[in-house]
């Protein structure tokens, strides 16, 4: 119960930017003096901060103020893309400041020499954490596969700072279920990233699912079509991946391909109704395996005109199973860039931050 009451304050307070105690209480079903206790331990602590008097409020004392410390936890976060890596700081209050993009090296000792770098220009680093587009043994902080790059059973170290890494669209579910009271409390959701390649995160029964070999959700690695010739970097014919990912279908990506899906939508193009149905195929086949509530869309997919995921949710349905269909919807990603800067971000808030906050007081 402890537990419970310090994660709904903290992620109440991270929501809401600022806050005051009686609206603390008020959101979070506690009691005054529950919400009064919790506060004084956190405050004294050291991670949330009294930042003042509230204005309008009432006509007596005004209430004070509180608000994340973000320099609670100061994360370095690094989003390993199959062509470019994003790298960026990150506060406890869910702010990221951004620093660099480069060209994803070809192996991952290249990458780390970067992260060296940035370790050595930005001091008081608690936590890296690495969003990665491949499997991931969170556990272990070891990466089992990525792909794109041929990167195996690689096992994650750097000295004096803690590391976090995971799947890059696990880390977009967590972002999701810690923004959103609806997902959090889902039986099932799912998000679906596509960039160069397509991934899904999953949501069940109130927690992240990774499988017990780290490979739920690789559905980009399901056969779409058994006569293809086009081989994926699994090394099978046929995936989902192959015809989904962006890059390849409008052989661009970022800002560009928003614009460019964008207009196609507006002259209703062939074009970008053949990538609607072909990704529909494919999202329809998740929701009839796994029968979520809600599909998250996101990747180099975030951002597009709303026109956009109520086309696909329309497509999805007609391809998918009736009862699945009819407790089905197609959402946006939450972050319409940077989604897995913000993943990450999210997830050591919600996964490193919180508990450690909780064992500090207990």
């Amino acid at each position: 119960m402890k537990e419970n009451n310090y994660t709904l304050i903290l992620r109440s307070i991270f929501h809401n930017k600022r806050i005051e105690r009686v609206n603390l209480a008020k959101e979070t079903g506690l009691s005054p003096s529950t919400v009064t206790r919790c506060v004084s331990k956190l405050v004294e602590k050291g991670y949330i901060l009294e930042t003042g008097f509230s204005e309008g409020l009432s006509s007596g004392r005004k209430p004070i103020s509180l608000e994340i410390n973000p320099d609670a936890i100061r994360v370095l976060l690094v989003d390993v893309g199959a062509r470019i890596t994003n790298f960026a700081l990150g506060k406890a209050n869910g702010l990221i400041e951004k620093l660099e993009s480069i060209a994803t090296p070809i192996t991952f000792e290249e990458l780390l020499r970067e992260v060296y770098y940035l370790l050595d220009c930005f001091r008081n680093i608690d936590i890296i954490a690495f969003s990665i587009p491949g499997m991931v043994d969170v556990n272990s902080n070891k990466i089992i596969f990525v792909p794109s790059r041929g990167w195996r059973n690689l096992e994650v170290s750097i000295r004096g700072v803690e590391v976090f890494l995971d799947n890059e669209a696990n880390l977009a579910i967590i972002a999701e279920a810690f923004s959103h009271e609806e997902i959090r409390k889902s039986q099932c959701s799912v998000f679906v990233t596509v960039r160069e390649g397509f991934g899904t995160g999953l949501w069940i029964n109130g927690r992240i699912y990774r499988g017990p070999s780290y490979t739920a959700g690789e559905f980009g690695h399901t056969t779409i079509d058994v006569k293809s010739t086009k081989t994926c970097h699994c090394g099978n014919n046929g995936c989902i991946e192959e015809y989904t990912s962006v890059t390849s279908f409008f052989n661009t990506y970022g800002e560009h391909l928003r614009r460019e899906i964008n207009s196609l939508l507006q002259m209703r193009d062939k074009k970008i109704d053949e990538y609607l149905e072909i990704l529909a195929r494919a999202v329809a086949n998740i929701v009839n395996a796994l029968n979520p509530e809600y599909v998250i869309v996101g990747g180099e997919l975030a951002g597009l005109k709303d026109e956009f995921y109520e086309e696909l949710e329309r497509r999805v349905k007609k391809y998918s199973l009736f009862p699945a269909a009819h407790i089905l919807k197609v959402k946006p990603a939450t972050f319409k860039t940077d989604t897995y800067l913000y993943g990450a971000l999210y997830a050591v808030i919600q996964e490193v931050f919180i508990p450690r906050v909780i064992e500090s007081i207990s």
